[in-house]
């Protein structure tokens, strides 16, 4: 340790007599950028002999696309007279270097790391964020048909599994149908064609029922090798998960390359098709429920326009009910009676008794205010059957505000009704198959995070610093992807998972979260101020999580001093305006619309810690209570992020 090539220099302090102690590759430079100095890690990492490059200029030696970049980072070194580092791919030795530059009164001293395992780990995390980032937003866009959001998700998986092919299939009578296809421009299939399902290796996923991994298919199931599904196109790798409507296979959601794979499918890589699969299952089975409902309102208004919606009028000073035949046979009453007419009780007794006092009680709240009258309820027709009927009408009141006449129109929504239950059975679960998409993702995620740390607690001395280091990254890299993921379910969950809206005491909300947040708020010493704050109408356990947000990101961007935090409400006719206040490093106006977008990120991951789905989860919750939610700031002064929230009736505040 410590030879290296030096230039002749006269100089008692030579940079040998420096840099010499180093193990690590080290090099220095004059004031003209020469080399003079290198030691022998130096020379095995440039891939070059040291006597060649001393008294070469450094720009002799570097790539050209490298010498822009290499040159700025020397030149801020030595305008400022600080170090500075560098990160930048060399190609000679196919390495990733951070360059560490001391500059010195004879010139500058250079550093190299290797930093290639480092890089590599960045990039797969984020190619994997990105990928995740990419289709949820394919997926949660309302207005993106669906055929589009099919083409669009195979291009995102086939690019990131890294295929030729990529496509949603139809099994329909033993044929393959490709229903959607993303592959070469050249090649010979398109959407709509079909070849024998025992011509594929589909047929193994649709009859397991599982998904379907295959790196070498010539090695790993020879027997599919000579399919003339592979043979057409070459196939020699191949990843496919089963698509499914209700309990039925519908088909495959799979890809596939003309290459066998150097290396394996990752466990992440086949975790994301089976995430995806799902959805595309779930998806279809809500198509085919809607396609139902509006079947069912099809029926529902042809039979309207046959007459088959009950009408009446009732006299209210007489009692008695004048019905068309539709209506008396809902209650079963002979339509006879009906049409000359029948007292309200013997249409009333005909209501389902768990319905009866709240249909009477909508009836006389109508009569007594000669207003307008809506019920949803089960009523036993002519075949002693239940069924679900929606009447509405309207009480006709003489000048004096006496009632005089209750007509209406009843239609039957039985149809609608189970179709209702069935979309919900269907949003049941697709939540559930979220839980368990979740649950099989994390759980990988986790085990890598355990074999880690147990490799750092099992191997602690062979370990140098780096090897620690690079052990924290990849454990940092898994716990965010797990926190994504946490913060992707409890976005997606916002309407179907929500409590009852009721009134909530905005001060005990905040009181609650401040426990929670009590160690983040010790850990920056954040002073938290609050005004009299007021009672809404809100989802309690929402409300906590849009305020634990709020407070953990104003705690977050503070600008390098204790956050001071203030939340203080106004109110604004029938709303309240609830506001919260920090002194931190404030936002552009330019950023602002974009920090309430998923996965939209203003700051690295070394800046500021976060998922990029905080505000976005805010931004919904306002939404699910009728609100809005903005954001008031300029950089380096602050934010203000304010929302509107429905007044409870009793508050006084």
């Amino acid at each position: 340790m410590g030879e290296g090539k030096t230039s002749d220099v006269s100089e008692e302090t030579t940079p040998a007599t420096v840099l010499g102690r180093f193990a690590e590759p080290v090099f220095a430079l004059d004031e003209e950028w020469r080399f003079t100095y290198l030691n022998e890690p130096a020379e095995d990492a440039l891939g070059r002999n040291g006597d060649d490059l001393l008294g070469t200029a450094i720009w002799d030696l570097l790539p050209d696309q490298m010498v822009p970049t290499i040159r700025e980072r020397f030149e801020l070194a030595a305008d400022t007279g600080e170090a500075v580092t560098a990160e930048e791919y060399y190609p000679p030795s196919d390495v990733w270097f951070e360059m560490q530059i001391f500059p010195a009164e004879s010139g500058f001293s250079v550093l190299l790391s290797d930093v290639t395992e480092e890089v590599d780990r960045r990039t797969t995390l984020e190619s994997r964020e990105r990928a995740l980032k990419d289709a949820y937003e394919i997926i949660a866009d309302p207005d993106r048909p669906f055929e589009e959001q099919i083409a669009d998700l195979l291009e995102v998986v086939r690019e990131t599994v890294g295929t030729d092919y990529a496509t949603l299939s139809r099994i329909e009578g033993g044929e393959y149908v490709f229903e959607a296809v993303a592959a070469p421009v050249d090649a010979d299939v398109t959407k709509g064609d079909s070849i024998p399902l025992s011509a594929t290796n589909c047929e193994r996923v649709v009859e397991t029922e599982r998904t379907l991994v295959l790196e070498d298919i010539e090695s790993d199931a020879p027997e599919l090798a000579g399919r003339a599904g592979n043979v057409d196109l070459g196939i020699s790798c191949y990843l496919g998960a089963p698509v499914f409507v209700g309990d039925d296979v519908y088909g495959t959601f799979c890809f596939y390359g003309t290459e066998s794979r150097a290396e394996e499918f990752t466990d992440w890589q086949t975790a994301f098709v089976e995430l995806l699969s799902g959805w595309v299952s779930s998806a279809l089975d809500r198509r085919t429920h809607e396609r139902e409902l509006r079947d069912a309102n099809s029926q529902l208004e042809a039979a309207t326009e046959a007459g088959a919606v009950g009408t009446w009028e009732w006299d209210v000073s007489t009692d008695e009910i004048v019905a068309n035949p539709s209506f008396a046979e809902q209650f079963g009453i002979d339509p006879d009676v009906a049409r000359d007419g029948a007292a309200l009780e013997a249409f009333v007794s005909a209501i389902h008794e768990n319905d009866r006092e709240r249909v009477e009680a909508k009836i006389q709240a109508a009569v007594e205010s000669c207003g307008e009258y809506e019920a949803e309820y089960r009523v036993r027709n002519s075949d002693g059957e239940f069924r679900w009927v929606v009447a509405r009408g309207h009480v006709d009141c003489d000048d004096d505000g006496t009632p005089r006449t209750f007509p209406g129109a009843l239609t039957d929504v039985t149809e609608r009704k189970r179709t209702e239950k069935e979309l919900q059975a269907s949003n049941e679960r697709l939540e559930q198959f979220a839980y368990a998409a979740s649950h099989d993702l994390q759980e990988p995620l986790r085990m890598v995070s355990s074999y880690l740390r147990l490799v750092e607690r099992r191997y602690a001395d062979a370990l140098d610093e780096e090897g620690e280091e690079f052990i924290d990254f990849a454990v940092d890299g898994a716990e965010r992807m797990r926190e994504m993921i946490e913060s992707l379910l409890a976005y997606s969950r916002v309407e179907t998972r929500g409590n009852p809206l009721e009134p909530v005491d905005v001060g005990e909300v905040l009181a609650d979260v401040r426990v929670d947040l009590q160690f983040r708020i010790e850990e920056t010493d954040a002073d938290i101020t609050t005004g009299d704050l007021p009672r809404v109408v809100g989802d309690p356990d929402q409300l906590r999580q849009l305020f634990q947000n709020l407070l953990d990101n104003a705690m977050e961007y503070r600008s390098g001093e204790a956050p001071q935090v203030t939340v203080s409400a106004d109110r604004s006719g029938g709303e309240w305006v609830i506001s919260v206040s920090d002194e931190g490093i404030g936002i552009d106006p330019e950023d602002q619309r974009r920090i309430f977008e998923v996965f939209q990120r203003l700051h690295t991951q070394n800046e500021h810690a976060g998922t990029g789905i905080g505000l976005a989860l805010c931004e919904r919750i306002v939404e699910r209570h009728g609100g809005d939610i903005w954001v008031d700031s300029e950089p380096g002064e602050g934010a203000t992020l304010s929302f509107t929230l429905p007044a409870a009736n009793d508050s006084e505040t």
